[in-house]
């Protein structure tokens, strides 16, 4: 019914309560919006989320959605990126180690050093081996919760963890 409308005719409906024509901009633009997300952050769980959270926006700001040559889709990758930066930014400091898990008789320097390096080894991990390393390492979750929060097995959330120890332990040594 909505196929060949221009997006603003869509909008245009949406605003006035009309769900299946918001249903048809998803249909037409969630996966771009999707493949733009996961190219900034290479996990498709946060991808699926960032679509989500866009399509929610324009929902809330139909009478803010720019359109652009017939199209929303710009407004919307624009929202998919400062959305995805956030979510990139909440990875980096969810990824802030405490200085004090390292050993005591360490130099101020050598801690320094150990905490950069691990930082670093973490962040070449995937994007779901870093939230599984802080749910696990950092937060405390048991493996089932954390691989319920996940939507992962705990056989394969642990299989994870145990891969992620031995890259970050080689990295650690300077071997990787």
């Amino acid at each position: 019914m909505y196929i060949e409308d221009a997006d603003a005719e869509l909008i245009r409906l949406a605003r006035r309560g009309d769900r299946g024509a918001f249903a048809t901009l998803f249909e037409r633009h969630s996966k771009a919006v999707y493949l733009y997300s996961w190219s900034m952050l290479r996990d498709d769980s946060d991808a699926d989320d960032i679509t989500q959270d866009v399509f929610v926006v324009a929902w809330r700001r139909l009478r803010h959605i720019r359109i652009v040559e017939r199209s929303a889709l710009p407004w919307m990758l624009v929202t998919a990126r400062n959305l995805s930066r956030n979510q990139l930014r909440r990875r980096r400091s969810a990824l802030s180690l405490d200085e004090t898990l390292l050993p005591v008789d360490a130099t101020r320097q050598e801690r320094v050093e150990e905490v950069s390096w691990v930082r670093h080894s973490i962040e070449k991990l995937g994007g779901i081996d870093q939230r599984i390393i802080h749910l696990c390492l950092v937060e405390g979750y048991s493996y089932d919760e954390a691989a319920e929060h996940l939507g992962v097995s705990t056989a394969a959330l642990a299989k994870r963890l145990q891969r992620a120890k031995a890259v970050l332990r080689l990295s650690l040594r300077g071997e990787s």
